[in-house]
């Protein structure tokens, strides 16, 4: 990633459901359509239903303060990866959540 980044916030059928950096929103743009994230992102599921349908719209937008502090938090206590670190705004089945409090 080049230059400053920012965080942003991934509606699924307009739920807030996943933030991320990017280094603007075009950048953003083109994680919501990558083709492997839709895949395991249709793999989820919260509460038994899945997060991500196939025909599913995901829809970037700037994250707001709380997200970003949720992000933040995330990333701290992600290990340390080469990957781009995506943080979840909701249950996600099968996950172990740490802390999303960002207080």
């Amino acid at each position: 990633m080049t230059g400053p980044s920012q965080v942003f916030t991934v509606d699924i059928n307009g739920k807030p459901t996943l933030v991320f950096e990017a280094s603007g929103f075009a950048e953003a743009c083109e994680t919501c359509l990558d083709a492997e994230l839709k895949s395991n992102l249709r793999a989820l599921t919260s509460d038994g239903a899945p997060i991500c349908a196939k025909d599913a719209i995901l829809n970037p937008r700037s994250a707001t303060p709380n997200e970003i502090a949720a992000f933040q938090r995330a990333v701290s206590l992600a290990p340390a990866s080469d990957e781009p670190t995506m943080a979840f705004l909701i249950k996600i089945d099968g996950v172990i959540v740490v802390d999303v409090d960002p207080r």
